[in-house]
């Protein structure tokens, strides 16, 4: 009988319903809990099974569970979704599958708890104060300074997370982040909140994918970031184009944040800022596949599947993993530069027409609100492409993205 690949929750973007297909593919029957399976586009056509039950209840999860063991073995549980990784590694604990330990998870999922574990390892990182309270906020500024980077310590996609150059911007942000009670997805907010340094410096990201407490580094992720205060990115290029030495600097950093987390197996996402005196300094720690379709980008440059290894590996096989690059993979992400309703877009088939363009995807529907980005979930779509050198890529993508123009109405 074919054995059952658990998937709690998903993301509602990009690998959520791809996990599945590869998943079916791979030989596994994917099954995905959920408490709304109406928050999925295309799950439908995935072929997947739907377990309802409460994914925010972990009693009512590990029944739902149980009851699916019936009759045929689970061979792991894993998630796309950031807000389910700390369930997904419950239940593989208590079913005594592979996985993350619970605390290791948590201590990624909570960023003052990252600060704090990675303080005490020794790590690079920013300058940094936990805020639980309003009256708190004062003297966490004085001590970092302004301008300031403002956050929640559980939220996803750059949501509510801003450059604050006075005391009342950053208290305006605050009694939002502390006001709030619940996330995207009901689950209890944390009602903590971190004042950070802003660390003005190139931004990186680290992907690595750990089997049994080993960190194998997957490649290193060249950034770009849409104008401050907000802190979107607006493009990647894989694999970075890094010194030698400066790339072996990355991962050595990158691979002493794992560690203190008490990573283990999977696939993370770390970012890092590379301080030109300091260092690398890690911004925070995803225990996750990358988003931003860095997996795809990642496939393209090395031919290694970074979603199908998550899935083998979650079964308790052994992954593959990549080895080198042989082109380099790049994408850009379409911005929307006026807030108002997207009425209509051009340029679409132009864009996909040029030379090294693999995707051009569009994610917002004609009749959309939209805005200038302040979150991941303001961006309007992307291109990608590949090429022989950094520079070719970044041409190619710059000139799909001249040719796409939107237009918005107040």
């Amino acid at each position: 009988m074919m054995r059952k690949l658990l998937f709690v929750e998903s993301n509602t973007t990009g690998s959520g319903m791809r996990a599945l297909v590869t998943a079916a593919e791979l030989g596994f029957e994917p099954v995905l809990l959920t408490s709304r399976p109406s928050r999925y586009r295309g799950l439908e056509d995935t072929g997947a099974r739907v377990a309802g039950c409460q994914t925010n209840d972990f009693d009512a999860l590990l029944a739902a569970t149980r009851a699916l063991a019936t009759g045929s073995a689970i061979a792991g549980v894993t998630t796309t979704s950031e807000f389910y990784l700390f369930e997904a590694a419950r239940l593989a604990e208590a079913l005594g599958l592979p996985g993350n330990p619970p605390e290791a998870v948590s201590v990624c999922r909570d960023k003052g708890r990252t600060r704090r574990v990675l303080a005490a390892a020794g790590v690079g990182q920013p300058d940094f104060e936990l805020v639980q309270r309003l009256d708190q906020l004062p003297a966490a500024l004085d001590r970092i300074g302004l301008p300031a980077v403002v956050k929640p310590v559980d939220e996803s996609g750059s949501l509510n997370v801003l450059l604050c150059h006075d005391e009342a911007e950053a208290e305006e942000l605050a009694r939002r982040i502390l006001a709030v009670r619940t996330n995207t997805r009901d689950q209890p907010a944390a009602g903590r909140l971190l004042v950070e340094e802003y660390v003005q410096a190139p931004e990186y990201s680290v992907e690595m994918f750990s089997v049994n407490g080993v960190a194998h580094a997957l490649g290193v992720t060249e950034k770009t970031m849409a104008p401050p205060p907000f802190f979107v990115e607006a493009g990647h290029v894989f694999p970075a184009p890094l010194a030698p030495e400066t790339h072996r600097l990355l991962l050595s950093e990158v691979g002493a944040a794992l560690a203190a987390a008490g990573i283990r197996n999977g696939p993370t996402h770390t970012e890092v800022r590379l301080h030109p005196e300091r260092g690398p300094l890690v911004i925070e720690i995803n225990a996750r596949m990358a988003g931003g379709m860095i997996p795809e980008l990642v496939r393209l440059a090395t031919g290694a599947d970074v979603l199908q290894a998550q899935i083998v590996a979650a079964s308790g096989a052994k992954p593959v993993l990549p080895d080198r690059a042989s082109v380099v993979a790049g994408i850009r992400f379409l911005l929307a530069e006026r807030d108002g309703v997207l009425d209509a877009v051009s340029g679409l088939r132009d864009a996909a027409a040029l030379e090294g363009i693999s995707e051009v995807t569009l994610s917002v529907d004609k009749g959309t609100r939209v805005r200038r980005p302040q979150a991941s979930y303001d961006r309007l779509g992307y291109v990608i492409g590949t090429g022989g050198t950094p520079a070719e890529v970044r041409r190619r993508l710059a000139a799909a993205v001249a040719a796409i123009g939107f237009d918005i109405v107040a």
